[in-house]
């Protein structure tokens, strides 16, 4: 999917079922998050996680965080009590215009739309840590890898970058070739199709994409864009039974 379609499916998410498509535990489903109880995971996941960071990045600075594909900031409001300034970017306009609904840290947190495969909004070197969590996983590997080399470049020299993604992809029934096949397979794989374009195109029901990088890919992008790997560790993101990895890295 295109990164502009990925955007149109983002939004009607947010439309439909903007909590449960930021963190989806299955019971939720259907506007069922307690709005409390949605931000509590994001204070609890981000204490956790920054307590990690920082027992081997002691020396970390709390001036300013950022929060890549922030959602409706879930995680962005658990960073601004430990950060003087917290930017929460995302591609869809309207999981932003929640996310500043929900804002309790007043100019301290600031949103931003990206609708671009970069963060040519942001400057270089201007964070002391960069996190994304169960986000690069939905976008088309090609955004992802840029976004990774991205990370490296607004982080401040020794900032620290935490992210998450799956190493590989959910399994897919195979729908077949179709010049190969029978008139009666011809009709049923044609029709797979076309139903998946639609469904793409015209946002009938809204998809979200899972894609996967590989482990080997993911270190030696970050060792080409500047950073030092500091810990590769399992991380199975909201439930997912697939294989999933944490990398934590400070720029040199």
């Amino acid at each position: 999917m295109k990164l502009h379609q990925t955007r149109r499916h983002w939004d009607r998410l947010a439309d439909t079922d903007a909590l449960w498509a930021v963190l989806t535990t299955p019971d939720k489903k259907g506007n069922r998050w307690p709005i409390d109880e949605f931000f509590a995971t994001g204070r609890t996941t981000v204490d956790a996680e920054l307590a990690g960071v920082r027992a081997l990045c002691p020396d970390l600075e709390s001036g300013a965080a950022l929060d890549f594909g922030c959602g409706v900031g879930r995680l962005t409001q658990g960073l601004a009590p430990h950060f003087a300034r917290v930017v929460g970017i995302d591609l869809s306009e309207k999981m932003l215009a929640r996310a500043r609904e929900h804002n309790r840290h007043g100019d301290r947190v600031r949103y931003l739309h990206n609708p671009h495969p970069d963060l040519r909004l942001l400057a270089d070197n201007q964070f002391d840590f960069v996190y994304s969590l169960i986000t690069l996983q939905h976008m088309e590997p090609e955004y992802a890898k840029a976004y990774i080399a991205e990370f490296v470049r607004v982080a401040a020299p020794g900032g620290a970058i935490l992210f998450q993604v799956p190493s590989q992809r959910p399994a897919e029934k195979p729908i077949g070739p179709l010049l190969t096949s029978s008139p009666e397979l011809f009709y049923k794989r044609a029709r797979r199709r076309l139903r998946r374009l639609w469904r793409i195109w015209f946002v009938t029901e809204p998809l979200m994409e899972m894609h996967a990088l590989p482990r080997a890919e993911v270190e030696a992008l970050l060792g080409r864009s500047g950073a030092e790997i500091l810990n590769v560790y399992r991380y199975d993101a909201a439930g997912s039974a697939l294989e999933s990895w944490g990398y934590l890295a400070r720029k040199k």
